[in-house]
C-alpha cells in the first residue's frame, strides 16, 4: 500500500529558510561528460563555484578526486577563501578500499573541510560494512559525514520501500550521521510521490536534515526538488546550468530565481544571479557542452522576444526587459507602422502602403535564413563529430584491456 500524508501535515510554499544548498556541478558534470576533464580545469571550475558563494560542493567520486580536493582546498586556504567551504566525496561502499588508501594521505589540516558521503549504505549490510567503513574514516580524523540513499521509485513508495529507507536512516543515526540525501537515482519519481515521502520522513525524523537528489530523466527534477522542500526537507540540491547525470539536476540559477520570488532563503548564502549565470557558462565550457540557448533563465537568448503585436508578454504588461527581434512572424501591419514611426517616417493607413517595407524586410530575412541554414548544418556536423568520436565506450575499454593482456 502506498504512503499517505501524515495526519495534520500542512505544506509550506513561501517565506521559509533552508538550512543549506548542496552543489553537484563538479561531481555530476564530470560523470556525465564523455571525456576525461583535466584536473586543472576541474580545479578552476571548483574555485569559480566557491567564488559565487556556494559553500558545500559535492566534489567527486573518482579515484583521483581525493588528491584534487586537497589541492583545491590548499589553494583556498592560501588565498583566505576556505572559510565555511566543505567539499563532499561520494564514497560508494562497493569500491571503498582503494579510496580509503587515498584518504589516508589526506592532509590533517584540511580534513575539517571534507564531508564523506556514503552511498550504497545497504551494500553487504549483513556484514555491517557501512558501520565498519565509517569507523575507519573516523579513525583517520574525518568529522563530517552524510549518507546518500539510492532508490528506484518506478513503482512509487509503498510501506515496504519506506521501511527500507527508514532502516538505512536508523543505521545512519546510530553512527551520529544526521544528514540524508534521498536519491531519485533513476529520475522516475513523480512530484506527488516525493511530496508524500518528504512529509513522512520529516514527520518521523524531525531532527534529520534531508534533501532530494532529483535526476531529471522525465523532466521532473525541478518539480521533485520543490515538492521536497514544500513538504519539509530543509536542504536543496542542484547544479549550475542543470548539470547532472543523463538529463541533469535542477538548475541552481532557476532555483535561485524561484526562491527570490517566494522569499525562500538559504542560511548563510547569498548568490548573485549574474555570477550564477556566468558560473553556469563556465561549467558548460569545462565539460564541453554545446550551450542550450533556450535553457530556462540562463539560455543565451531567453530574454529575446519577437517584436510588436506578436509579443504576448508585452500585451500582458510584463515588466521584464527583453531585447526585441523581428522575423516574418512579427511583420503585422501594426508592427510595421510602429517601426516606421520610430524611424521618423510616415506610416500609411492602408495595408498595401506597407508592402515595400514588408517585401524588403522579408527578402533580407529569407537571405539570412539560407545563410544560417548552411552554417547550422556545418555546426551540427561538427557537434556530431565531437560527441561521436574518441568516446571510450565499454567495448573500447574491453578492447584496450585485451590488448594490454596480449
Amino acid at each position: 500500500m502506498n504512503l499517505s500524508f501524515p495526519s495534520g501535515h500542512v505544506p509550506r510554499y513561501a517565506d521559509f529558510e533552508l538550512a543549506g544548498l548542496l552543489d553537484e556541478t563538479m561531481r555530476e558534470g564530470a560523470e556525465r561528460c564523455p571525456f576525461s576533464v583535466p584536473a586543472d580545469r576541474k580545479a578552476a571550475l571548483a574555485r569559480r563555484i566557491v567564488d559565487t558563494g556556494v559553500r558545500d560542493l559535492v566534489f567527486g567520486s573518482a579515484p583521483t578526486d581525493p588528491d584534487l580536493m586537497a589541492t583545491v582546498l590548499a589553494e583556498l586556504e592560501r588565498d583566505g577563501a576556505a572559510e565555511g567551504v566543505r567539499l563532499a566525496f561520494i564514497l560508494l561502499l562497493n569500491c571503498w578500499e582503494p579510496l580509503f588508501e587515498r584518504f589516508t594521505r589526506f592532509p590533517d589540516a584540511l580534513k575539517d573541510h571534507v564531508c564523506i558521503s556514503y552511498g550504497m549504505v545497504d551494500h553487504r549490510s549483513d556484514e555491517r560494512l557501512f558501520e565498519r567503513v565509517h569507523e575507519r574514516f573516523r579513525g583517520l580524523g574525518f568529522r563530517h559525514f552524510r549518507v546518500s540513499l539510492i532508490n528506484n521509485f518506478a513503482r512509487g513508495v509503498d510501506e515496504t520501500a519506506y521501511a527500507h529507507i527508514v532502516g538505512q536512516i536508523d543505521r545512519s543515526l546510530a553512527l551520529g550521521i544526521d544528514t540524508v540525501r534521498i536519491n531519485d537515482s533513476l529520475g522516475v519519481c513523480y512530484p506527488e510521490t516525493m511530496a508524500v515521502l518528504a512529509a513522512n520522513l520529516v514527520h518521523d525524523y524531525p531532527q534529520v536534515h534531508f534533501c532530494v537528489h532529483a535526476h531529471n530523466d522525465k523532466g521532473l527534477g525541478l518539480q521533485n526538488a520543490l515538492a521536497s522542500i514544500y513538504n519539509g526537507f530543509d536542504l536543496i540540491e542542484g547544479g549550475f546550468s542543470g548539470f547532472g547525470n543523463r538529463s541533469g539536476l535542477p538548475a541552481i540559477e532557476v532555483l535561485l530565481a524561484i526562491f527570490a520570488e517566494k522569499n525562500i532563503t538559504i542560511r548563510g548564502i547569498g548568490i548573485d544571479p549574474d555570477a550564477a549565470r556566468e558560473t553556469g557558462y563556465a561549467a558548460e565550457d569545462t565539460f564541453l557542452v554545446v550551450p542550450n540557448v533556450y535553457r530556462a533563465m540562463t539560455g543565451r537568448i531567453v530574454n529575446w522576444e519577437n517584436l510588436g503585436v506578436a509579443n504576448i508578454p508585452d500585451y500582458l504588461g510584463s515588466e521584464r526587459r527583453a531585447r526585441k527581434f523581428l522575423t516574418d512572424v512579427g511583420t503585422h501591419d501594426q508592427t510595421l507602422r510602429a517601426v516606421l514611426r520610430a524611424a521618423g517616417r510616415p506610416a500609411p493607413d492602408e495595408s498595401n502602403g506597407l508592402e515595400p517595407l514588408r517585401a524588403a524586410l522579408h527578402a533580407e530575412l529569407d537571405a539570412a535564413y539560407v545563410a544560417k541554414r548552411r552554417a547550422y548544418e556545418t555546426l551540427v556536423d561538427g557537434i556530431e563529430a565531437l560527441y561521436g568520436a574518441d568516446v571510450m565506450f565499454e567495448d573500447v575499454a574491453i578492447a584496450r584491456a585485451k590488448a594490454l593482456a596480449g
